[in-house]
């Protein structure tokens, strides 16, 4: 059974997480991906565009990416390893406007692979820090959005969802209420400042 939350994070949301995540737990973040199985922690920065993989060194001490042999490349396999899949948010442009998109962490907890019951503690942490760091999305698209991502938000940019979604009529329509919520939330701060 795989879990997972969705986020919007800015580089200095995704920072900021990735920072209070290493501060715990002997916690690294890696890529999940490589030309080599050998597996490092990554520096500030690097794997934006990348799929990372947030691992515990006290609920598994050692790690190795498998090979993949089509089409030839190095994994973590997160399915079978106790370590969390971290997929960053990306950024679009959608209608002309900045957008953002969202990203994840996932877990799989099946039972019949026997992971340790502390990996699932320990996902549950890093969800509560989001929930308790991020405001609920207000948009339809769903999941939590970062401080900074929230304010990309307020000042217009669009929420999208794990997907640069096709410019049907009804991802227009859908994603075009974010602009109208936010141009009604801006009227009314405006008539409300000016009574006071």
């Amino acid at each position: 059974m795989g879990r997972q939350i969705h986020f919007y994070m800015l580089p200095e949301d995704r920072s900021e997480f990735l920072r209070v995540i290493q501060e715990h737990d002997s916690t690294e973040v890696i890529l999940r991906d490589s030309d080599s199985s050998q597996v490092e922690p990554i520096g500030e920065g690097i794997g934006a565009d990348k799929t990372l993989c947030v691992w515990n060194r006290k609920l598994l001490p050692n790690l190795e990416r498998k090979w993949v042999p089509d089409p030839g490349y190095y994994r973590v396999d997160t399915l079978k390893a106790p370590v969390l899949e971290f997929t960053p948010s990306f950024t679009a442009t959608w209608e002309g406007k900045p957008a953002l998109g969202q990203g994840r962490l996932f877990g799989n907890f099946e039972p019949y692979l026997g992971k340790p019951e502390d990996f699932g503690k320990w996902y549950e942490s890093l969800v509560h820090w989001i929930r308790q760091h991020y405001r609920k999305n207000p948009a339809s698209t769903g999941g939590y959005v970062g401080p900074a991502a929230y304010e990309f938000y307020e000042h217009g940019g669009y929420l999208l969802p794990n997907f640069l979604p096709p410019k049907t009529k009804e991802w227009l329509t859908e994603i075009g209420k974010q602009h109208k919520q936010s141009r009604t939330v801006s009227r009314v701060r405006k008539k409300a400042k000016a009574r006071s």
